[in-house]
């Protein structure tokens, strides 16, 4: 079987036995001869007829994928996906006349070459089930049917529960509507029925001004048993407006979801929402959106036309915006909460975020994708967290760090260098310690910001991290924006293959036989570390320790890592992969571009982007910036002379600015080695002249700083172009050095001499 199945299906994993086992169980042929077959694909021509509609297209996609002829199965997948009357509902039903079919696209997603395709299509049922659920035609017909008999009324609320949060929009109008009376003691009956999908418009709609549907609708959330139904009734309750029947029956439901839940909520009211925004702001399972869909509904109650309204969002905002919905209701219970404001904020710079803006910057014109949640002029989230001031602004950072957040780290850490002095940067209290813990950040961008932030505010007092700050800055300096990349493989064909791939990209790599020789070099070697390609069949140590040595690392806490999959460990490696997120496996055979795309994929659920070279220079230049302001004061706890070294690298860049500052940083060290690294440039004829006017110029700073600490041989080289040099730009500038390097010499006597007349 086992064999079979591998010819049948090409796959390169011994999993192929559970997926021909399914298949079998399922009815499905199996035929003997599939390697032959897929020949004859190719070679017959198969044409897909111009006609096709729609369930004829599915319908041979999954019969060609079921008897193992991926190829053509995938040409009837891609024509289905592109038909010109593609309707997703009308996938849908096609799809429900397949009792199995569902069930044999996810294995085709896990288990075949077409699971990309297989993928599209599933989506598309989805897409369909969710177009299904929102017809209000529909929905208005099954609150009709609530009417009828017994059978008819139960498969009413089966249908109406299916359409969720949509219907519940429709059963208010109907509770509100006294020409429809005779249906509201069915449709009262129906509506705890709705299920969790039901909550989020219930909630809302509790702000109808008919206590009679309000009491109902308390009852059917208390019956729902859902917990983020709490904080909304226990608004009510604290609510003076409200009548005592409303508060008693509310606080009922409270008990009652208590009950089912098994465990009590914030007694506070503001507590109570600022619970539920933590919920929201994590994703919590019970609270986010459907992952599936794109686009997902933020309900609101519209008072003047007594009805609820949506507001479309992308999915991935949903719990940004409802984590910031009920931190505002959170601080109009208590204005003073300090958490709901710090969530508030964060939920903000995330949202921001994921709109696809950048959460550095303050500027309005910038746009993202649209939030209908927010009103048309609606400050930046960088405005907001210079506003809050320093304390909240490490409330969030705190968060942030905590969570390994780097959007919200940068945003706040952003907020604090504008507006943070040394006090309200460094302390010993709590609150101002997230900011040191952020130079341990598993995220670079996110260390180099903290460190950008520490350095500029030039302490004068020892703190606990203090020591950190000067060597990220050094490394700043040395980025380049080239992705590192580390590969392990004892195979060294595989080895040599997988490095001259990752190499094609335009990448450093080191790559390694052995782990703790490649770690190491690593260390020594690269400023950061983009990703980690390691084989499975890894020894001294096996996989499993080497992984758990990168993470114990705290800079190698989030970097991705691919594991590349030999044959008979594709269990170990999804195992590893579904403990630490931040872990993709891929086939020992990929191809460059499948090699590629793993990377991709797990480096996108690191939530880190990578360094390029225009946000790498942009930060070299501000840490040496930040190295000269340190130096100039003379008074810090920093030692720039930690950074001599890079420093001196950075003398090599391409990057003219970055070489100038670093000379006139280096100007302000005293040792020999500063002064002579600057000099080397300076004298370099191969160099640009106002490269060399900058650093004969630094040079002349080091020297009035320090005195003479030049080699002979540069002292001979600085004499003859202060004379000889035919460019009188370099001979004036290399003149000033040379005042500056104070020879005790007749060197000006004969100069002078050298322009005698007669």
């Amino acid at each position: 079987m086992c064999t079979t199945g591998r010819i049948l299906f090409g796959f390169q994993r011994c999993c192929v036995l559970t997926l021909v086992t399914t298949i079998t169980w399922m009815g499905i042929a199996v035929p003997a001869a599939a390697q032959a077959g897929r020949q004859r694909d190719t070679a017959s021509g198969i044409e897909i007829p111009p006609d096709a509609t729609v369930e004829s297209l599915f319908v041979d996609f999954l019969h060609y994928a079921r008897m193992g002829r991926f190829t053509v199965a995938d040409m009837y997948a891609r024509a289905l996906l592109a038909h010109p009357d593609l309707d997703p509902v009308k996938v849908l039903e096609v799809a429900n006349k397949d009792r199995k079919g569902v069930e044999t696209l996810l294995i085709l997603i896990k288990n075949s070459s077409i699971g990309e395709s297989a993928a599209q299509v599933l989506d598309l049922i989805h897409k369909g089930e969710h177009e299904r659920r929102k017809s209000a035609d529909r929905i208005q017909a099954y609150i009709e049917k609530l009417a009828g008999d017994p059978q008819q009324e139960y498969f009413a609320i089966r249908q109406l529960a299916e359409s969720g949060e949509y219907a519940i929009p429709w059963i208010v109008q109907t509770l509100l509507d006294p020409a429809e009376s005779d249906l509201w003691p069915r449709v009262i009956t129906a509506l705890p029925k709705m299920g969790k999908p039901a909550v989020n418009p219930l909630v809302m709609a509790l702000a109808v001004r008919n206590d009679d549907v309000r009491l109902n609708l308390i009852h059917a959330l208390g019956e729902i048993g859902y917990p983020q139904a709490i904080p909304y009734l226990r608004k009510l309750i604290v609510d003076d407006s409200i009548l005592e029947q409303v508060k008693t029956a509310s606080a009922r439901a409270i008990e009652r979801i208590e009950i089912i839940s098994g465990r009590t909520f914030p007694a506070s009211p503001a507590d109570s929402f600022y619970w539920l925004a933590e919920r929201y702001y994590n994703e919590d399972d019970a609270v986010r959106a459907d992952p599936r869909l794109d686009q997902v509904n933020v309900w609101y109650w519209d008072d003047s036309a007594r009805a609820l309204k949506r507001v479309i969002v992308p999915q991935r905002i949903f719990g940004q915006v409802m984590a910031m919905r009920c931190c505002e209701e959170a601080l109009r219970l208590r204005s003073d909460h300090a958490g709901a404001i710090a969530l508030w904020l964060a939920a903000n710079i995330r949202r921001e975020s994921r709109l696809g803006m950048n959460i550095e910057s303050g500027d309005p014109a910038e746009k993202g994708e649209t939030d209908e949640t927010r009103p048309e002029i609606f400050p930046r989230a960088l405005y907001f967290a210079q506003a809050a001031g320093p304390r909240y602004a490490h409330l969030v950072l705190d968060r942030a760090v905590r969570g390994n957040d780097s959007d919200v780290a940068l945003g706040v850490i952003e907020a604090l260098r504008i507006t943070a002095g040394e006090t309200s940067l460094i302390g010993t209290e709590d609150y101002k310690q997230p900011l040191v813990r952020a130079l341990q950040f598993p995220d670079q961008v996110v260390r180099l910001r903290a460190a950008l932030a520490l350095g500029a505010s030039l302490p004068k007092s020892q703190f606990a991290g203090s020591q950190l700050v000067v060597p990220l800055l050094a490394s700043a300096v040395g980025q380049t924006g080239r992705e590192q990349v580390l590969v392990v493989d004892a195979d060294e064909s595989n080895l040599n293959r997988v490095v001259s791939a990752l190499r094609a990209g335009d990448r450093d790599v080191i790559g390694d036989a052995s782990f703790y020789r490649a770690l190491e070099r690593a260390r020594v070697e690269f400023q950061a570390l983009a990703g980690v390609f390691i084989s499975t069949d890894v020894a001294d140590p096996a996989l499993a320790e080497a992984l758990q040595r990168v993470r114990g690392e705290f800079i190698y806490q989030k970097t991705p890592v691919v594991i590349v999959t030999k044959p008979r460990h594709l269990v170990l490696a999804e195992e590893l992969a579904r403990i630490d997120p931040y872990v993709e496996p891929v086939d020992a055979a990929a191809d460059d571009a499948d090699l590629e795309a793993a990377f991709d994929r797990v480096r996108a659920r690191t939530g880190q982007d990578p360094l390029d070279a225009g946000l790498a220079l942009s930060m070299a230049l501000e840490a040496v910036e930040t190295l000269r302001r340190i130096a100039v004061d003379g008074r810090t706890v920093y030692d720039v002379g930690m950074a001599e070294p890079a420093l001196i690298a950075a003398l090599s860049s391409p990057e003219e600015r970055l070489q100038t500052l670093a000379a006139s940083v280096l100007a302000l060290l005293t040792t020999p080695t500063a002064q002579r690294a600057i000099a080397h440039v300076a004298l370099d004829d191969g160099n640009t002249k106002s490269l060399r006017v900058a650093t004969f110029a630094s040079l002349a700073e080091s020297a009035k700083n320090n005195s003479n600490l030049l080699e002979e041989s540069q002292i001979t080289e600085l004499l003859d172009i202060a004379h000889d040099d035919p460019d009188l730009t370099i001979r004036t500038a290399a003149s000033q050095a040379l005042g500056a390097v104070n020879l005790k010499t007749n060197k000006a006597s004969e100069i002078i001499r050298s322009y005698y007349g007669g």
